[in-house]
């Protein structure tokens, strides 16, 4: 049985090929003690950067969140919540 940090590890890696797709630049961290979180930023304006977290809920779905607790979308789908990312960063399609 995974934990819950090794899930969210996994949650994040699938999102982090999805935004390296659409020409993000990615890091994935996990600092002991710390959620881990993937570090996203816009390489056409690189201040425009957001760390993006994923959790559990109580019901046990898991959701993507930006790091002020804004919640972007549920995890089983990567696609929406890629975009979703991409709007906050003003990232312009290429």
């Amino acid at each position: 049985m995974k934990t819950d940090r090794s899930e969210a590890m996994d949650h994040l890696e699938r999102l982090a090929a999805q935004l390296e797709a659409h020409s993000f630049q990615v890091r994935l961290s996990a600092p002991a003690g710390l959620y881990p979180r993937l570090r996203v930023v816009n390489p056409l304006e690189p201040t425009m950067a957001e760390d993006v977290l994923a959790s559990n809920a109580n019901d046990g779905e898991w959701w993507y969140w930006l790091s002020w607790a804004g919640r972007i979308g549920h995890a089983s789908d990567v696609v929406t919540a890629a975009e979703r990312i991409a709007t906050v960063l003003h990232v312009i399609r290429r």
